[in-house]
């Protein structure tokens, strides 16, 4: 038959274009993300140095306002006979002004007095208000001379509760300029560094978590094509995106095992299913072919029909529980009094066929199981050491419970199990060397399956010649109820 082929977009050729579309969102998020991180910082870079800088001031402003005071004081304690004009005088020749302090004294009807260095700022705008206009309080402002700003403060001279002159002061504002530009540069250094480290950690990580969603994409892309044995493997990460790929793996393995399941299932039952019914069509074909059938041939007819069919339907049912076992949630679990149950199962078994039987002490004790998925598998060891031993032959049930598990034997005196059969054996239609070669094969296969929907295993030891023992074990944690020792 031929065909035009489809061709397939190249491997890998999708997930470089999510690459590239990654790293251009990268670059977008980390751009926004420096963009903001900037102004954040050049947010508080400006409030460091505003903060700073009035806090500097003010400390400024109190140390030259504390020359008012200072004057006030001296002023007060000079000889009743000294003039102020002449103590205003002595007062600047003797004072030591601290702190690049100017200091002019205006005492009205005289000469304006300045300290040493005057001259210097005696040019200040605000210096010459101050000096022309007395304030009527102490009173500051700034002023600027030759590109230097400087602060300049006014205060009146009172003597008798008249104002009789002014005292200016002036100190130059370059120093705290230049900590304002150094504390600029330190902070914006800081900054700027700040901003370098974080925008590279932050591409960083932002890179690691998009090669990770890189990685799940690629593996979405080839799961979406068939290959059901992909992985993301991302080892070593336990933050969200590696819970995230763990969980994607997770999710992956229990699909692929659904789908390989029903796979498994449908090929099981093609090919179980191929004998029945072509034996079926076969005998249908021959009584439609047939011209004449008497009743004996007819029944004959019909009785291998039913036979196979009750087969087909025998081993259906059997797949399907084993499916529903594939599922935990299979289960519907009850508290069972096991000394009755057992006794129930025990009296089903003797039915099977003429053999020694014999049942083992059972403990007082109640369990947590599903109880007819439990009776199946034990009735199918049963029917299974029927089939293996002859008449007469001995055939055992026991309980035993110790600290880890509930142990439920069924133990025959039959032919044993072959050595190289023993790892097949609880394969799906294994039907070994058992005399009944019309089974479907199952039987321990459900055994296994129930006992695992327990939490449990099946053990089994054999010996050719001397029998088989097969043992079902469940976790203790199933026991509910003690013989006086009451809940567990």
């Amino acid at each position: 038959m031929t065909g035009s082929r489809i061709s397939k977009p190249p491997r890998g050729r999708g997930l470089e274009r999510f690459r590239l579309n990654g790293l251009s969102t990268v670059s977008r998020l980390m751009l926004i993300y420096a963009v903001i991180s900037a102004a954040a910082l050049g947010l508080v870079l400006a409030q460091v140095v505003r903060i700073y800088a009035s806090h500097a001031k003010n400390v400024i402003i109190s140390d030259l306002a504390g020359e008012v005071p200072e004057f006030a004081n001296a002023a007060n304690l000079r000889p009743a006979s000294e003039g102020l004009y002449p103590f205003a005088r002595s007062y600047l020749a003797t004072h030591i002004v601290t702190n690049q302090h100017v200091l002019f004294i205006d005492v009205f009807g005289y000469t304006v007095l300045g300290s040493v260095n005057s001259s210097g700022v005696a040019g200040l705008p605000q210096v010459s208000r101050f000096l022309s206009n007395a304030p009527k309080s102490t009173t500051f402002g700034t002023s600027t001379l030759r590109s230097t700003q400087y602060l300049v403060m006014g205060s009146p001279i009172v003597e008798s509760g008249k104002v009789v002159g002014v005292l200016v002061g002036v100190t130059s504002l370059a120093e705290l300029q230049g900590q304002e530009d150094q504390v600029i540069l330190l902070a914006g250094i800081e900054a700027l560094v700040a901003l370098v480290f974080s925008v590279a950690a932050g591409y960083f990580l932002l890179r690691r978590v998009m090669q990770a969603v890189g990685k799940v994409t690629e593996t979405a892309v080839e799961i979406s094509r068939g290959d059901l044995d992909r992985r993301i493997d991302l080892h070593g990460q336990s933050d969200e995106v590696g819970r995230l790929a763990m969980a994607f793996d997770e999710m992956i393995s229990r699909i692929s095992q659904t789908m390989e399941s029903q796979r498994r299932l449908i090929a099981d039952v093609s090919h179980q299913l191929k004998t029945p019914l072509t034996v079926i069509r076969g005998n249908l074909e021959l009584v439609s072919r047939a011209t004449e059938l008497d009743k004996a041939e007819l029944d004959e007819v019909l009785e291998v029909v039913i036979s196979e069919t009750d087969y087909m339907k025998t081993m259906l049912e059997a797949l399907l529980m084993l499916e529903r076992m594939s599922d935990g949630n299979a289960l519907s679990e009850t508290t069972i009094d096991l000394r009755t149950f057992i006794s129930d199962v025990f009296a089903s078994a003797i039915t099977l066929g003429p053999r020694d039987w014999h049942l083992g002490d059972v403990p007082d004790l109640s369990v947590r199981i599903d109880g007819p998925m439990v009776r199946g598998a034990l009735l199918n060891l049963l029917d299974n050491a029927e089939k293996a031993t002859s008449e007469g032959g001995a055939i055992g049930l026991s309980v035993v419970s110790n600290s880890d598990f509930l142990e439920i034997a069924v133990s025959d005196s039959g032919t044993g199990i072959d050595p190289a059969q023993m790892q097949k054996i609880f394969e799906r239609f294994e039907r070994g060397t058992s005399r009944d070669q019309r089974g479907a094969g199952l039987g321990l296969a459900i055994v296994q399956a129930v006992a695992k929907a327990h939490e449990g295993s099946v053990n089994v030891d054999s010996a050719q010649g001397f029998g088989s023992t097969f043992t079902i074990r469940i976790p203790s944690s199933r026991i509910v109820w003690v013989a006086g020792g009451g809940e567990k």
